[in-house]
């Protein structure tokens, strides 16, 4: 009896940030397991902090993510941005929160496409430097006492600089949390911010689409992000309390530059 030979076809990939390759049948995991699970433990922590704080997910995720595994930014991390941002406005938002922040979104739009014309025409590692940069000067203004009123044209500035920042480095929550945290307390914080996010993140993520950052992986790896970010809210509950007595300010300060500082260094020394 003749048997005929069968061949197998098998899908090269990468795994991870590393040269490794998957070669199994029909399928490549996403991620290596190794990477998710430190990818899991990063995600869960950002995930309890913005939605305990109102803001910080992408400003605590995203340089640790770049050095784990680049191919989660900018579209997966926006993706679990946005809906964290859909907990975070169910949970504390008013109807009056998202009409607050109506000049902010209509300067993030703006930003966001600037950043994915910026993308496709720029280096993305110069311009990640440079919004580390800016994100320092903003923290280091604060620090020297600067208050900027919060009016019509600062919430659209604070908005412009969002849409950049976050659509090329996942940094978007520094501007506007630098401008509210001034001006209201933690609980009155979250409803504008959770408004913000979640409209916002509608935004970038078409934008994005559209411009073909991201593709059906980008979303595949996006939703892989869902279980930590899941259990952040959860856990979030029994955080928030702790957040409320007076720690919105140093918070706010200290996430947005040491998220700053450590995404400068990745990028400098990478």
């Amino acid at each position: 009896m003749n048997v005929t030979p069968v061949t197998v076809a098998y899908v090269t990939a990468p795994l991870g940030n590393s040269s490794d390759v998957c070669q199994r049948p029909m399928y490549c995991a996403p991620v290596s397991p190794g990477v998710y699970v430190a990818v899991f433990v990063v995600m869960a922590a950002a995930s309890t902090l913005q939605s305990s704080v109102g803001m910080g997910q992408g400003l605590l995720s995203a340089p640790l993510l770049r050095l784990l595994e680049p191919d989660l930014l900018p579209g997966p991390v926006v993706l679990a941005g946005f809906l964290t941002g859909v907990v975070l406005a169910l949970r504390n938002s008013r109807p009056s929160d998202a009409l607050e922040v109506i000049p902010a979104l209509f300067g993030r739009f703006v930003g966001a496409a600037l950043a994915v014309a910026l993308l496709a025409a720029l280096s993305d590692r110069g311009l990640t430097i440079t919004i580390g940069v800016i994100v320092l000067v903003l923290v280091a203004l604060r620090l020297a006492g600067l208050r900027i009123p919060r009016s019509r044209a600062s919430l659209a500035g604070a908005g412009l600089v969002s849409g950049i920042s976050g659509t090329i480095a996942s940094l978007g929550g520094a501007p506007m949390g630098l401008l509210y945290e001034q001006h209201t307390r933690a609980r009155d914080f979250r409803g504008p911010m959770g408004a913000f996010q979640a409209i916002g993140g509608v935004m970038s993520l078409f934008l994005l689409t559209v411009a073909g950052q991201m593709d059906a992986d980008s979303w595949l790896l996006g939703l892989t992000l869902v279980p930590p970010l899941m259990v952040g809210w959860v856990l979030a509950r029994w955080v928030t309390p702790i957040v409320d007595r007076g720690l919105l300010g140093p918070i706010v300060l200290i996430v947005s530059s040491a998220s700053a500082m450590v995404l400068l260094i990745s990028e400098l020394f990478s």
